[in-house]
């Protein structure tokens, strides 16, 4: 027999029984619209992963490292902590051997520091300085508003926040009229005047509280002891733009060999352990080794960032970073949508289990149709074909219908408030609020379903086909 003559036969056979098949195709349809409706779940978080991951490449790629406490480590007088042996430290050596991993774009150390700023007659106590290596900054991806960031050379430099500057306040201020201030404009999210232009005003710095001390009343001349209160020309660079998910806006960032300078002057003045001669000397003294609380660290690129979180871990400390949030929801996303992807597999076999009952019901039905089709002639491998194409054609219109089906279902999904499957907002520290869809049918996915779908079919046909092409001429038409 020809192929059409194959398939006008299959075409007649099917729509003798127009109600099994339509059952039959019905079962793969339900099958078919609810592994792509599943699949299309995880695509939807999958993409708007993604698509997260490039608009905030910048937040992606920096990783926070801080090291461990272990049992057993103990503090000195002085309250420095005494590590057991062995421990990894996070000093300047340990910060060059990560900055030298591959995949490391830059490493610096970061830490916080208080100091004491005036421009008269306005003071400001910052404690939320923040201490990084100058030439790190360029890469920290910090949007700049006016002037620019620290450079390689700067001391006495410093980067203001978009709000940092609010914190200046009048010289003899009362402690009600500031805490009403700071209250408005911190926890209220009022809008209040600026006192200081920051960028063109002249400003002194001092690590020593005594600096602005006349703001609680005490009126003390600027002198301490037997040498005058230590302070310090600085030069404002830049003014950043808003970046609240960074929470810079309130920061002022500095170099952190100055920042270490100002704490380690803070220390000796404190232990008065400086020879009487040591305040006349200005300029930045060798500092001792240090231990880092945090290290920032940026990859090269996306791709990069964890397997550099994992061989910092291996080294002995701890990271976090943004995709790694992000790969932990996606990663529990994804367990939900295998579940129901199982669920929805499960529907799918049992419509292949109802196509092979189909067929097998066709083969004893048509058993004296068979026997005659042998007797006039007809070849083994048609009548393996004839049924074959019948259980393919029945799983490819199945697939094709639930192809459709699932397309009706995603725009449901997307476009209604449907309770359980309504959008996920990302979250606002990731710097993108926008409500994502929770469904995403693309074409592959459709082809795909509809080959599986046809596969299914033919898959099931086989035996009922083989049992055909088995059965005796004679007896078949003996049957009936």
């Amino acid at each position: 027999m020809s192929n059409w003559d194959v398939l006008v036969m299959c075409l007649r056979n099917m729509f003798k029984r127009k109600l099994r098949t339509f059952l039959t195709v019905l079962g793969v349809m339900v099958g078919t619209a609810a592994i792509v409706l599943m699949i299309s779940l995880g695509l939807a978080t999958e993409a708007h992963h993604q698509r997260q991951m490039e608009d905030a490449e910048n937040d992606m790629t920096l990783i926070d490292v801080h090291m461990t406490w272990p049992e057993g480590t103990t503090w000195d007088q002085m309250g420095n902590p005494i590590f057991p042996e062995g421990t990894p430290l996070l000093n300047d050596a340990m910060v060059d051997r990560i900055t030298s991993l591959q995949g490391v774009h830059f490493a610096s150390p970061r830490m916080s520091g208080t100091v004491f700023l005036r421009a008269d007659p306005y003071y400001m106590e910052s404690w939320n300085v923040v201490g990084i290596r100058a030439e790190a900054m360029p890469f920290m991806g910090l949007p700049i508003a006016e002037g620019r960031v620290l450079q390689e050379g700067d001391t006495f430099a410093v980067v203001f926040g978009a709000t940092a500057e609010h914190a200046f306040e009048l010289l003899g201020s009362t402690w009600e009229t500031r805490a009403d201030r700071q209250w408005g404009w911190q926890w209220q999210g009022q809008e209040i005047p600026t006192f200081v232009d920051v960028m063109n005003t002249n400003m002194r710095l001092s690590f020593d509280r005594r600096f602005v001390a006349a703001t609680d009343g005490e009126q003390m001349e600027l002198t301490g002891g037997i040498r005058p209160i230590p302070s310090y020309n600085i030069e404002v660079v830049g003014l950043l733009a808003p970046h609240e998910q960074w929470g810079a806006d309130r920061q002022i960032f500095m170099d952190i060999e100055v920042l270490l300078y100002l704490q380690n002057e803070r220390l000796r003045a404190e232990r008065e352990v400086q020879d009487d001669w040591q305040w006349l000397i200005s300029p930045i003294r060798e500092r001792p080794q240090e231990l880092f609380n945090h290290v920032m660290v940026r990859a090269t690129d996306v791709s990069q960032t964890s397997r550099v979180a994992r061989e910092i871990e291996e080294l002995g400390f701890h990271t976090s970073y943004a995709g790694q949030w992000l790969n932990m929801m996606l990663e529990g996303q994804r367990q939900q949508q295998q579940l129901l992807a199982a669920i929805g597999a499960i529907s799918l076999i049992i419509a292949a289990i109802g196509i092979a009952n189909t067929m097998i019901m066709a083969v004893y039905e048509r058993t004296r149709e068979i026997g005659i089709m042998k007797v006039i002639g007809a070849a083994i491998k048609d009548i393996r074909r004839l049924f074959l194409l019948e259980s393919a054609m029945i799983g490819f219109f199945g697939g094709l219908f639930g192809v459709g089906l699932s397309l009706i279902g995603s725009y449901v999904m997307n476009n209604f408030d449907v309770p359980f499957l309504q959008g996920t907002p990302m979250p606002e520290w990731m710097g993108v609020t926008e409500v994502i869809d929770p469904s995403l049918v693309t074409p592959w996915l459709c082809g795909v379903a509809l080959l599986f779908a046809a596969v299914i079919g033919l898959v099931s046909g086989y035996f009922p086909a083989r049992r055909a092409t088995k059965l005796s001429a004679l007896a078949a038409i003996r049957s009936e």
